[in-house]
């Protein structure tokens, strides 16, 4: 017997979207040929090579939670390949057979990326003992529900640079392991992308605030260079970047977010920008032109925003001192008084210029 098998894990990624798989029999298929021309039919499976060791005792209990919470976030949450008779052809090799799954832990695990090593057997007959003939391990990514745009499913060609790339899934699953519901995987998105600065990126006082990876499309090559310690467009970002990453990272997960813009030209209160550890309204300028944010839905003053710009003060009163940061995840953007975003980013005078502008509604596409 012989399988045609990747040797490490990223070389065979595949992606799983939750709510659409949930109450599914899931799937596989898997190609073989026969080494012995006179092995004409067998019974093949594939077995988890990790099983739980069987300590018991005051420590055993121990060793099994650790061992559980370790497979949630790493290990294999595709159980095994249920076991299937395959017939081989003259040839030799078969075509692709499929197989179903058993024991699926997707469900239970949440959003995550994580690597699957399975152990293939077979045997002729019911009562022969099973024989390894080969192991595979494969990439698993897990995300809440099919993608959103900017990303498509289709047409599944490598000129279609809107397929969902696997350095992005990397990313946004690791940010938001271990997530079952959108508003906590958007949430997640928004604090790794602003807890990125200093380090990574910091806002462009020096530039005046200016867009350096989404201009028109979102040059999302530069920034995972940038994600991975490179040079990528540089260190500086503004809102429009950061919207932009956090918008197209979660909505890879299956959110459903926009980009979408404020104003026109309103004083700020003082704010801890990204990659900033001095409370001040943005670079001392006093005020934004305009602030673009990752927006749910109609992006209007009864929506949600996710801002990994910067930190609103989240106390009582907003327009002074002392300070506490509050991150925007999930905050209604609000009217004037509503003591939700807007306040907390608006001096009082500032608020009604601190419009929603739904019509600048996007989603920038990637390259």
């Amino acid at each position: 017997m012989a399988a045609r098998l990747s040797i490490n894990p990223e070389d065979s990624p595949v992606a799983y979207a939750l709510a659409e798989t949930k109450g599914n029999t899931i799937t596989i298929q898997a190609q073989f040929r026969r080494l012995d021309p006179r092995l004409r039919a067998v019974e093949i499976r594939a077995v988890d090579p990790i099983v739980p060791s069987g300590n018991s005792g005051c420590l055993g209990w121990l060793w099994r939670l650790i061992f559980a919470i370790l497979r949630l976030l790493f290990g294999n949450v595709l159980g095994e390949v249920k076991a299937r008779r395959v017939v081989f052809p003259a040839s030799g090799l078969t075509s692709l057979e499929t197989f179903q799954l058993r024991r699926v832990r997707l469900w239970r695990a949440g959003v995550g990326v994580r690597a699957t090593t399975w152990r293939w057997q077979y045997r002729r007959r019911r009562k022969h003992p099973w024989t390894d003939f080969a192991t595979s391990e494969h990439r698993i990514y897990s995300v809440l529900e099919t993608p959103k745009a900017p990303w498509q499913q289709t047409p599944h060609a490598a000129s279609n640079t809107q397929l969902p790339w696997t350095e992005v899934l990397d990313y946004a699953c690791r940010w938001a392991v271990l997530t079952k519901h959108r508003d906590d995987a958007a949430a997640r998105v928004t604090r790794e992308v602003y807890n990125l600065g200093p380090g990574t990126v910091v806002y462009d006082c020096p530039g005046g605030g200016s867009t350096r990876y989404a201009l028109g499309q979102f040059n999302c090559t530069a920034f995972l260079e940038r994600l991975r310690g490179g040079i990528g467009n540089g260190v500086y970002v503004n809102c429009t970047d950061c919207a932009t990453f956090v918008s197209t990272f979660a909505n890879i997960l299956g959110c459903d977010l926009w980009q979408s813009r404020m104003g026109w030209g309103f004083d700020l209160n003082s704010i801890l920008a990204i990659g900033s550890s001095t409370w001040q309204t943005a670079c001392g300028w006093g005020g934004f032109s305009y602030h673009e944010v990752a927006w749910k839905g109609a992006c209007n003053a009864n929506e949600e925003v996710y801002d990994a710009c910067l930190l609103v003060d989240g106390d009582a009163d907003p327009t002074a001192a002392p300070h506490t940061p509050l991150l925007p995840v999930n905050l209604r953007f609000g009217n004037p008084g509503d003591g939700v975003y807007r306040d907390r980013l608006a001096t009082p005078a500032g608020r009604p210029a601190c419009a929603p502008q739904p019509t600048t509604r996007q989603r920038r596409t990637m390259n």
